[in-house]
C-alpha cells in the first residue's frame, strides 16, 4: 500500500463549511441584544442611575488612528479592552503599553497596560514517511489589562482604575467567543467620591468569508458601581457592531457602529483605511467618526501611522476635539515576545 503525502483534515474545518458562522453570528446577536436591551431597562429601574464614570476611553495610537474603528481588525493585547474575541488573533504572547493626554490640556491622562498569551493547537500531517507535529492557529487565550484615568483637580485628584481578565476560544461551526470581567475602583481626595464596581463583556466573531469577518461586543451587560454615600449606579449598556475587510495584503478597512442599548439607538459610526505601504514596517491610517450625544450630531476626521521593527512596534493617533475641549493625542508601545 503506498502513502501519498498529505494532511490530515479538520474537523473543525468541516463543520465550518457544513454551517456558516456568521449565520449563528446574526441569530446570536439578535437574541442578546433583545435580552440584554429588556435587562438594561430593569437594571436601570432597580439598581439607580447610570452612572459618569468610566466613560469609554479608548486605548492606543491605532485605535485612535483609525477613528475609533479597531475593533474588527484588531491584533494586539488591547482586544481585551476593543473586542475580546481577537485575542485569538495575538499569535505570539505580548505586552502593549498605552498613554493619552486628553484634549490636549495636560489635565486628563489615560495610561494603560495590557497582556495577551495565546494557546496553540497542534498540526499534524503525514510528509515524506513522517509524522510531523507543529504548532498551528492559536485556539484560546487570554488577556490581562489595567487602564487608568487620573485627573488632576490641584490640589485635589481622581483616579479610575479598571483591572480586566479576558478569555477567548474558538467554538464550532466557525464561531467565536470572548468574554471580559472588570473590575472598577475610583478614588478621590473629595469626599464621597470614591466607589468600587464590576462589569461584564462578551463578545461573538464569524468569518463571513476569507477576507471578511463580523463581530459582536456587547460592553457592560451587566454591571454595578457602589459609592461612598451608598448610591448604586450601572454603565452605560452598548452593542459595538463591526466589519473587518481586508481586500488586499497591504489594506484593511474595518467599519463599527455602536448601538445604545439603552436608548434603543445608534449613537456612532465609524469607518477607516489602514495601509501598509512597506510591509510591516510603516503603517498609514486615517478615518472618519459620526457621533450623535443626543442634542447633535457631529463628524470627526482622524489620523495616524504606525512603525515597526523586529518585536517592537509603536502607533501614533491623533483626533480632532470635541468643541472646545480640544485634540487628543494617543500613543501606544507593543512588544512580542
Amino acid at each position: 500500500m503506498q502513502v501519498r503525502d498529505a494532511t490530515l483534515p479538520s474537523a473543525t474545518n468541516a463543520m465550518h463549511r457544513a454551517c456558516p458562522g456568521w449565520l449563528l453570528l446574526i441569530a446570536a446577536a439578535t437574541a442578546v441584544m433583545t435580552l440584554a436591551s429588556g435587562f438594561a431597562g430593569t437594571a436601570s429601574s432597580d439598581s439607580g442611575a447610570q452612572t459618569g464614570a468610566f466613560a469609554n476611553l479608548e486605548p492606543g495610537g491605532r485605535g485612535t488612528g483609525l477613528a475609533g474603528a479597531l475593533g474588527p481588525i484588531v491584533d494586539s493585547p488591547t482586544a481585551l479592552h476593543w473586542n475580546p474575541v481577537r485575542l485569538l488573533h495575538v499569535t505570539r504572547p505580548e505586552i502593549e503599553v498605552t498613554y493619552a493626554d486628553l484634549f490636549g490640556l495636560g489635565l486628563v491622562r489615560h495610561t494603560g497596560v495590557f497582556l495577551a498569551c495565546p494557546r496553540y493547537s497542534q498540526d499534524i500531517s503525514w510528509k515524506d514517511g513522517k509524522i510531523t507535529v507543529a504548532p498551528g492557529a492559536p485556539t484560546s487565550a487570554w488577556g490581562l489589562g489595567i487602564q487608568s484615568t487620573m485627573v488632576d483637580l490641584d490640589p485635589e485628584s481622581y483616579t479610575e482604575h479598571d483591572l480586566a481578565l479576558g478569555f477567548a476560544a474558538r467554538g464550532r461551526w466557525g464561531l467565536s467567543i470572548g468574554v471580559v470581567g472588570h473590575l472598577l475602583l475610583v478614588r478621590s481626595d473629595v469626599d464621597q467620591t470614591e466607589a468600587d464596581g464590576y462589569a461584564f463583556d462578551l463578545a461573538l466573531s464569524s468569518s463571513m468569508a476569507a477576507d471578511l469577518e463580523a463581530s459582536l461586543v456587547l460592553r457592560s451587560i451587566f454591571s454595578g458601581l457602589n459609592w461612598e454615600d451608598s448610591d448604586r449606579e450601572t454603565l452605560a449598556q452598548r452593542a459595538h457592531m463591526g466589519l473587518g475587510y481586508a481586500p488586499f495584503a497591504t489594506v484593511r478597512l474595518p467599519l463599527e457602529a455602536i448601538w445604545d442599548l439603552e436608548r434603543g439607538r445608534c449613537t456612532q459610526v465609524a469607518g477607516a483605511v489602514e495601509w501598509f505601504p512597506a510591509s510591516q514596517a510603516l503603517t498609514l491610517r486615517g478615518g472618519l467618526r459620526w457621533r450623535d450625544d443626543g442634542s447633535e450630531s457631529q463628524l470627526f476626521p482622524a489620523t495616524g501611522l504606525g512603525l515597526a521593527w523586529k518585536q517592537i512596534a509603536f502607533n501614533y493617533g491623533f483626533t480632532v476635539g470635541r468643541e472646545e475641549l480640544g485634540d487628543t493625542h494617543r500613543l501606544d508601545l507593543r512588544y512580542r515576545f
